[in-house]
């Protein structure tokens, strides 16, 4: 028996598909959730590595487009499907296709945005385009309650709207801080999945080349894999692996040992789950004004994306370990107060309840 169909295209991990599966491992463990989960294989090991590898569909793999449609139309058209787009728009064709084959729809996404919020050519277009399939999903998953009001007041989503919130999970010892550099530069470093635009790397690669105050005045580690990753090489072919060094997707705990402080220059976010992570394991985040942590960080961590001063004052900020530990300290209280442990218990027994009568009522 399953009770809903999880259907993913992504090519690469990241910590949006990192929180989706941790959060279904729970729903299966606790509430009896019997998901079917249809991958690419470059999610098939997170998903086993998450404690989900019985729930793979093995016989199913979404390799393309094709495949994807292939695994949408193999299921009864009365079990609920599950999307999880990292942004509304990132796969409306799949969300069109699954309301006309008259499935009914769930969407999990961290970032409810606009396209014209997030800079997107033919915005507007793109907007009016969503808007309609958005409106006939069964529910919508949010992260959160920022996010979830942006569905329901700006998008007027008329289906039921759930707030899951992100989780905090730390497994094992904290990574020892690494020694001070023999240079005595602050060493920053950048995690997750290289995307140009959304994560603000074509600005900072930018910046890397052409600004001697982050080419010269900082070291750079950036851990992930991407479509930016060939901006991030030249940057680091340009100024040296004793400034740049870019590394390949791995556990957070490996870039934390190597770095100082953690920094999110995106142009969007909903509330980055590696921000979480690295302030739980007792690392600093400096993020942009964009990156939804402004009420989790230090003011003086906080920088207008695209100011270049501001993000050097803000990094500059923290070339102290004391800096570094008080900044640790506010975001911890922070995230305490924002992140209370009951309200993800509530949301995941919501969201699995939700999920258990679309499938026993369609």
């Amino acid at each position: 028996m399953v009770d809903v169909d999880v259907l993913l295209t992504p090519r690469e991990a990241g910590g949006h598909e990192t929180a989706l599966f941790a959060w279904l491992a729970d729903a299966v463990r606790e509430d009896g959730l019997r998901p079917r989960l249809l991958l690419p294989p470059g999610l098939v090991d997170l998903a086993g590595s998450q404690g989900l590898a019985g729930q793979v569909a093995a016989d199913r793999v979404v390799a393309d487009r094709r495949t994807a449609l292939a695994a949408l139309r193999d299921a009864p058209t009365q079990r609920p499907l599950l999307l999880a787009p990292g942004v509304l728009h990132a796969q409306a064709w799949l969300l069109a296709a699954a309301v006309l084959a008259r499935r009914p729809v769930w969407l999990y996404v961290p970032m409810a945005f606009t396209a014209e919020t997030m800079g997107f050519r033919h915005a507007r277009l793109r907007d009016r385009l969503l808007a309609p399939w958005l409106a006939r999903a069964a529910g919508v998953v949010a992260i959160d309650e920022r996010q979830a009001r942006l569905l329901r007041e700006q998008w007027r989503v008329p289906a039921p709207v759930l707030a899951l919130p992100n989780r905090v999970r730390v497994r094992g010892p904290a990574p020892p801080a690494p020694p001070p550099a023999p240079d005595r530069r602050l060493r920053v470093g950048f995690v997750g999945r290289f995307e140009p635009h959304q994560k603000g790397l074509d600005w900072l690669a930018g910046l890397l080349r052409e600004d001697p105050r982050f080419g010269d005045g900082f070291r750079w580690y950036f851990q992930g894999r991407g479509p930016g990753e060939a901006l991030l090489q030249a940057a680091a072919s340009a100024l040296g692996p004793q400034r740049v060094v870019v590394a390949r997707f791995a556990p957070i705990e490996q870039a934390l040992g190597q770095v100082d402080v953690l920094l999110l220059p995106s142009r969007f976010e909903g509330l980055p789950l590696v921000a979480l992570e690295a302030t739980a394991r007792g690392w600093p985040v400096v993020a942009s004004d964009r990156a939804g942590l402004s009420d989790l960080l230090p003011k003086g961590s906080v920088f207008a994306f695209g100011d270049a001063d501001a993000m050097a004052t803000a990094l500059q900020a923290l070339d102290t370990p004391s800096a570094r530990r008080a900044a640790v300290v506010h975001a911890r209280q922070r995230l305490v107060e924002q992140l209370p442990g009951h309200g993800y218990l509530k949301g995941r027994r919501a969201v699995s309840e939700a999920l258990r009568r679309s499938a026993g009522g369609a």
